[in-house]
């Protein structure tokens, strides 16, 4: 699916959270890496365990895609309240 002409890419309107989980310390030190290089700020969910929800996550992005949302134009992110 294409970007609509006049409309900016979600990647184009600040910096993403991607979310990502694993027990090798050292990958995902190198992946946390490229993400940061990419523009894009990595979370750490935890574990390999937590991969079961973030593929939920991505089920998530598809359903609201079609029907919350109505389009790609939007991305899945933390935002950090203040104390």
């Amino acid at each position: 699916m294409g970007c609509r002409p006049g409309r900016r890419n979600v990647l184009e309107q600040g910096r993403p959270d991607v979310f990502i989980a694993g027990d090798d310390a050292r990958a995902k030190a190198i992946v946390e890496a490229f993400i940061k290089s990419l523009g894009m700020r990595p979370l750490d969910a935890g574990g390999l365990e937590m991969a079961h929800w973030l593929e939920g996550a991505g089920l998530l992005t598809m359903g609201l895609a079609r029907h919350g949302v109505g389009g790609w134009s939007f991305a899945l992110g933390v935002t950090e309240l203040p104390a």
